[in-house]
């Protein structure tokens, strides 16, 4: 609980984080560190489903973890963001590619929906941030 809210804390402002306490050298060491344990994980999962090993396999989960993030409300510029928002991101993720696979498309037509979902997303939040900055400066 500790480590997750004082990385939560270093994601917002480092140097806020570092004045209040925080030893955020060991904070950034944990996090990579549990970072590359994962990875390993998943590159033993992804071993056990193809097979085989290669430096590529995982380049297509890139595009779907930043969409996620996104669709999840997670602020790109750092600090903020929920699980639960993510999480249920994922799974109108994992439906939409599931409804793309049963009509029967090819990956590069979902990677390409993804994209554009992508876009219109950033293009919605920028709409509605601009909207707010507007909003107050009338009111």
């Amino acid at each position: 609980m500790k480590l997750g809210f004082n990385t939560y804390m270093i994601g917002s402002n480092i140097e806020a984080a570092r004045y209040s306490g925080v030893n955020t050298r060991k904070v950034l060491v944990l996090v990579y560190t549990l970072s590359g344990a994962m990875c390993a994980v998943a590159g033993i999962i992804m071993l056990a489903r193809f097979n085989s090993v290669r430096v590529g396999h995982g380049e297509s989960y890139l595009l779907i973890t930043v969409l996620a993030c996104f669709l999840g409300g997670v602020n790109p510029f750092g600090g903020f963001g929920r699980v639960i928002p993510v999480a249920v991101a994922l799974v109108v993720l994992q439906l939409l590619s599931s409804g793309l696979n049963i009509l029967g498309a090819n990956q590069h037509l979902a990677t390409a929906v993804w994209g554009i979902l992508l876009i219109t997303v950033m293009i919605l939040r920028f709409a509605a941030g601009h909207f707010k900055s507007l909003k107050r400066k009338k009111g």
